[in-house]
């Protein structure tokens, strides 16, 4: 999936009235570079990319930027949006096969419910882009939903590899099979510091009720998984947003603040629950 160039730029011509000539002045190129793109002739190269949506980051038609109008262009077409942070161009169909299994939730496609969520886990990459998803390509699929809850500590710690040694607990494996029959996982996300968190716990150090308040206080995000292929096969990306180097570097900064203030917060939690709950080893003795 290539960026859709030509309606972004006839998009920021109109609503910022300039002329392709003009934009052309602004951009540093030739009129003619600008007429070959719009006319379909030629696909822009990095260089132009960079420039033009640098550019309409730096101009944004009040009260939204260009990548804000597009999302609300979905919103306003669709019943919910989801998002995808993709380092690189993203291969359809998807392929679980290829997918990484020692995350969240293990293997599956991961669509956020959000713009930030989704940028701030690709922003460093060069060649980062986020695509949209309309989220009614999902129904009718078998969806399982969890809040902050043990069992979906449990999955977390499970696929990131830190409960090895209670692989066998009943309660584990029920519900490892409990899970692997659905088409869809919708759970909270938790950025680095709530990962932090959920190790802590599946160590021994925190108990259940100190990590779940500590997560509940973090304002996570949810995330859609995808783990069955008839889902994979259910959806497709209709827009795919750029992110320049400075909307990158606005990315970085916000997410810097957030996850100071999520830190914070989650050690004033833990510290109101002291010795309160059940450690990992009474839980999956």
């Amino acid at each position: 999936m290539k960026y859709d160039i030509v309606t972004d730029i006839k998009t920021v011509m109109t609503l910022l009235r300039l002329t392709s000539s003009q934009l052309a002045e602004n951009l540093g190129v030739a009129r003619s570079t600008v007429s070959r793109i719009l006319k379909g002739q030629t696909y822009p190269n990095d260089l132009f990319l960079e420039s033009f949506y640098s550019f309409s980051y730096d101009n944004p038609i009040r009260p939204l930027r260009l990548n804000q109008i597009k999302i609300q262009f979905g919103r306003d077409n669709y019943d919910k949006l989801l998002f995808h942070g993709a380092r690189g161009p993203l291969e359809m169909p998807i392929d679980l096969d290829h997918s990484r299994s020692d995350i969240d939730l293990g293997k599956g496609f991961y669509l956020g419910e959000s713009f930030e969520q989704a940028s701030s886990y690709v922003f460093s990459n060069l060649k980062s882009s986020i695509y949209l998803f309309a989220e009614h390509q999902l129904d009718g699929l078998r969806v399982k939903e969890f809040g902050v809850s043990l069992e979906w500590m449990l999955l977390v710690a499970y696929y990131r590899g830190h409960l090895g040694e209670y692989e066998q607990s009943a309660f584990l494996q029920s519900l490892l099979k409990d899970v692997a029959q659905y088409d869809v996982i919708v759970a909270p996300i938790a950025d680095n510091n709530m990962y932090e968190i959920i190790t802590q716990f599946a160590r021994g150090d925190l108990t259940d009720q100190q990590a779940k308040l500590a997560l509940s206080e973090s304002n996570l995000g949810k995330q859609h998984v995808l783990k069955s292929e008839k889902a994979c096969q259910r959806v497709a990306p209709f827009a795919q947003l750029y992110l320049c180097e400075k909307e990158r570097h606005d990315i970085s900064e916000k997410r810097k603040e957030a996850r100071d203030a999520s830190a914070d917060k989650a050690r004033l939690a833990i510290q109101s629950l002291r010795r309160k709950g059940k450690y990992i080893e009474e839980i999956l003795k």
